[in-house]
This record gives structure tokens, sequence and C-alpha cells, in this order.
């Protein structure tokens, strides 16, 4: 199982894209795990270049305010996504391998760099774990 966690500090850039779907094609990436997105909602055409055209399921958690959003993403031939669990600060997928059926989850998380947000971040990842 291969993957890659990426903080991209936005995904405006062009390059940012190119990046993770050269990583997909070239590693034979299984998920995607991008934070700090900093998009608001995100096309299928654009979901699609950036899983290179292999065949990616999505769930996307748009920003709020200036920081967060994550994008979560795992190859649909490999894995079979049983459930979605979101929150403020989280996405969490239930997994199976389709091969040996192995069962676990796959969780990306953002934390807010705000010292006031920190106790209700901690209080959501203690429910969520």
């Amino acid at each position: 199982m291969k993957g890659l966690f990426w903080n991209s500090r936005g995904l405006s850039d062009l390059a940012k894209f190119r990046y993770i779907s050269d990583a997909v094609k070239d590693l034979k990436l299984d998920f995607i795990a991008v934070m700090e997105t900093g998009k608001q909602d995100m096309s299928r055409s654009n979901l699609a270049r950036l899983s290179g055209g292999v065949n990616f399921v999505w769930h996307c958690l748009p920003p709020r305010g200036r920081s967060r959003g994550i994008l979560l993403g795992i190859r649909a031939e490999i894995l079979e996504l049983s459930l979605i669990v979101e929150g403020e600060f989280f996405i969490k997928f239930h997994l199976c391998n389709k091969i040996n059926k192995f069962k676990w989850i796959l969780m990306a998380v953002y934390g807010p760099a705000q010292t006031n947000f920190k106790s209700a971040f901690l209080a959501e990842l203690v429910r969520a774990c």
C-alpha cells in the first residue's frame, strides 16, 4: 500500500497538480491526502486530472477561513470505501482492501494554528479516534 500525505498550502498552482498526478502514475499510489487545499470546491475534471487519469474516489472538506481544506482520495480498483466520516478538522475513510478483504481506516487531519481553536480540535480528534 502506497500513499501520499501532503500539506500543499494551496492547490491553485499547476505545478502542484502535476506533482500529484505524476506521483500517482510513477509511484502507483493507492491513496492521497492533501491538507490545506484552499479550495472551496473541486470539479470532477480537476480531480480526474489530479489523479492522472487513474480511477480515484475523492472526498473534499472545504476550507473555513484562510486555512484548512482537506482532500482525501483512494484508488477505486484497489480499495473499497464503506463509510466516510467528516469532522471540522478531519476526513476519515473506512476501507477494505479488495484483494485480501483487510479492513482499515484512513484519516486525514488538519489542525488549527490558532490557540483558541486547539481545545475544540483536540476534543474532536479524541471523539474521532
